[in-house]
């Protein structure tokens, strides 16, 4: 089943997305063969990315997230388009994997709580917006939160999840509260309220849509639902892009490469697709 997105406001004051992403993370521990700890960490940044590419307002802008604690794990980097695209790496997929005394994966520990999320939109004009926050928790629902508050001004909430078992997502998921200007003081504490309880998120997607989270959790507050969006893990990389970075290279050194290896084979970080290139190519890209 594809990962859904759905989205609904609440009063006019209140905008909340969620989205269902257990196929999105499966499709990442696939491509990277990531370790528990890995897909939960790559997982949560992906759903984040997910609900974040439905902000921006054309198909064709673009965001790119790192996020960077200084933990064994390295950096986590997620891109998302405007039209349901995302995709993701990390530095080291397959980290040792560490429990937190209550059981629970130790993702904190793995992000590392000494760096920065840096977030790159660009929305087609002259340079694109560049937004950074230190790094909170390294849980990064509450990093991600911390951004929008500081970054953006703009007040949410963020919870996301991931459920592992046996080295497959059982369940993931995540849910993305914005508050409007004119939100009433009650109506934010009383949302509030709700969000401390959305605890466990992984198992709340466990056979839910995005649409049933919303309504088990804010059904009080008669949403109205608005639209719904189908999010999918799919690299935008291609023989365009990899000829400019192979001719970024410079004639002297792919010449080199190819002397002594016989060829160039680049390898995209996100779907791990190999791009390879001989003399003949080489030769014709130089001439």
């Amino acid at each position: 089943m594809p990962s859904i997105l759905t989205k609904a406001i609440i009063e006019n004051a209140v905008i909340i997305s969620a989205v269902e992403s257990k196929a999105l993370v499966n499709r990442a521990i696939k491509i990277h063969n990531l370790s528990p700890v890995a897909a939960a960490a790559l997982g949560r940044a992906l759903t984040m990315a997910a609900l974040m590419g439905k902000e921006l307002k054309n198909e064709d802008d673009y965001l790119t997230a790192t996020i960077n604690g200084g933990g064994p794990l390295g950096t986590i980097t997620v891109c998302a388009d405007g039209k349901g695209r995302v995709k993701g790496t990390v530095s080291n997929p397959v980290v040792e994997t560490t429990l937190r005394p209550d059981g629970h994966l130790d993702v904190g520990s793995a992000v590392g709580r000494d760096g920065a999320i840096t977030v790159i939109k660009d929305l087609g004009l002259k340079q694109p917006y560049v937004g950074t926050s230190k790094i909170i928790s390294g849980e990064i629902a509450s990093d991600f939160a911390y951004y929008y508050a500081t970054s953006e001004q703009q007040p949410c909430g963020v919870t996301l999840g991931v459920g592992l078992q046996k080295g497959r997502c059982k369940s993931a998921g995540g849910v993305f509260v914005q508050v409007m200007p004119n939100c009433p003081e009650d109506l934010l504490y009383r949302l509030e309220t709700v969000m401390y309880a959305m605890d466990e998120m992984s198992y709340q997607f466990d056979g839910s849509t995005a649409e049933q989270v919303i309504k088990r959790f804010f059904g009080e507050f008669n949403p109205v639902f608005t639209e719904t969006q189908v999010v999918k893990y799919k690299c935008n990389c291609g023989k365009r892009k990899i000829n400019n970075v192979v001719k970024g290279l410079g004639k002297q050194e792919a010449q080199s490469i190819i002397d002594e290896l016989g060829q160039i084979e680049i390898c995209c970080h996100f779907c791990g697709k190999k791009y390879t290139y001989g003399q003949e190519e080489i030769d014709k890209m130089f001439k």
